[in-house]
């Protein structure tokens, strides 16, 4: 099973950056890696109480400092469900359209170059 994760900048008001892949440390590096690629510096990371961003975190030692809290993560959640609401493909069991993981990053793109466009940052 796919899992999307994606790193949302506070200052870019946007999502930044997506991994498709498991939900293991090996993802949540990735992710790291890819935020970072994206924006530069790093202020401080949020995350949910998953506990492979810890490991994850910790073996490529990472210097910012990671607070897991669900008080802060309310924009990647609203984000989250931008997807489901506008994306038919990240509705659960639908049969409306392919669910491979080249499928679903070419959908990512889309939307998120999409929503670029329209950003006000």
């Amino acid at each position: 099973r796919a899992v999307i994760w994606t790193a949302y900048s506070r200052r870019h008001r946007r999502v930044i950056a997506y991994h498709v892949g498991d939900s293991g440390v090996r993802s949540a590096t990735a992710i790291y890696t890819l935020a970072k690629a994206a924006v530069g510096q790093i202020s401080a990371i949020f995350t949910d109480a998953n506990s492979c961003y810890h490991l994850a975190f910790e073996r490529i030692g990472a210097p910012e400092p990671h607070q897991q809290t669900k008080a802060q993560t309310h924009l990647i959640e609203s984000s989250n469900a931008s997807f489901r609401d506008m994306l038919a493909r990240f509705n659960r069991r639908t049969k409306r359209a392919s669910k491979t993981q080249q499928m679903l990053e070419i959908t990512l793109d889309i939307f998120l170059a999409r929503k670029r466009l329209s950003s006000p940052a």
